[in-house]
């Protein structure tokens, strides 16, 4: 059956096994042959049931190929570069535990993969659900719902521009990438409960460094779940912070980037007030207040860097 296995769909997961239970689930939904791809679930220290999930799953499902692993070392980057090594595909297709997919999903992929071998790193279409909610709610800019994983560039194939790249969410990067440029930089990234960022925008920066383009699939679309959770200030607060702080480690090698990306979030919070003003022209307040907020949250934690409290100025 191995012998036709074109694809490996990576998921990384961490205490989300209500949400992974139903990302499986459309899997199981795929018009596709099942010998034509795997499901690689790398487990990063979940507490919530998730092996549990997996086991019903692989009892039920035996005519999909189907496993899972465990990583040990809390964090998404280790569990990406666990799954990079894991896979028996080529091709590795990572996304989020918490998507919903279309029956097509798969064959899309393999399609993808397949017509264009020259593409080593690739990156697809992601829409939001709201959990909950029938729209995305209006006290959210539409500036910032990048932050809850819209990435969407259009309906037409074409390379990134300068300063995008794929988002881990849906994504396709095959074996050689790894073999050729290394792994995921597991000092950024979430782990556990600490919600850092930026190991895919580190990754692929690397990788065009080496004169590789990244490609923009616009016909692989998965749609990411907003929980409600997941709306709280506090938890927007903390995400927000922890872009600041990945942005600070990931610059952290070289002074002049480090100021050079300082003088940018400055700009940007200068920039948030003057989009927040025409938002309280729309009669927007709660958006705009939001916006100058995340803005200082993001400033504050380039400026915490790697302190590990989580005060606020």
């Amino acid at each position: 059956m191995h012998s036709e296995l074109r694809i490996t769909i990576a998921i990384c997961t961490y205490n989300r096994a209500g949400y992974l239970k139903d990302t499986l689930e459309d899997l199981t939904l795929q018009d596709i042959s099942p010998s034509l791809f795997e499901i690689l679930v790398v487990n990063n220290n979940s507490s919530d049931g998730t092996d549990t999930v997996c086991e019903i799953f692989s009892r039920t499902n035996p005519q999909i190929q189907f496993r899972w692993v465990q990583e040990p070392r809390q964090g998404l980057s280790h569990a990406r570069n666990k799954a990079a090594k894991e896979a028996r595909a080529q091709a590795i297709h990572y996304i989020d535990d918490d998507v919903y997919l279309p029956n097509d999903f798969v064959r899309t992929a393999i399609m993808y993969a397949d017509k264009r071998e020259s593409t080593i790193c690739a990156g697809g279409r992601i829409l939001v659900s709201f959990d909950d909610l029938e729209k995305q709610p209006d006290w959210i800019p539409g500036e910032l719902m990048p932050m809850f994983g819209l990435h969407d560039l259009g309906k037409h194939d074409m390379t990134y521009p300068s300063g995008n790249f794929p988002r881990g969410g849906n994504m396709m990067i095959r074996k050689t990438v790894f073999d050729a440029f290394g792994y995921f930089d597991t000092q950024l990234g979430r782990s556990g409960n600490k919600l850092l960022g930026s190991e895919e925008k580190a990754f692929f920066e690397r990788i065009r460094k080496n004169g590789v383009q990244l490609h923009y699939w616009a016909g692989l679309q998965l749609t990411h779940r907003i929980g409600n959770q997941r709306l709280e200030k506090e938890y927007l607060k903390k995400q927000s912070v922890g872009i600041g702080r990945s942005e600070r480690l990931r610059v952290r090698e070289v002074f002049t980037e480090t100021a050079a990306k300082f003088a940018s979030e400055s700009i940007k919070l200068a920039g948030s007030f003057l989009i927040a003003a025409m938002y309280m022209i729309r009669g927007k307040v709660k958006a705009a207040v939001f916006l100058i907020q995340f803005r200082f949250w993001v400033l504050n934690g380039f400026i915490k860097g790697d302190k590990d409290d989580d005060s606020l100025m």
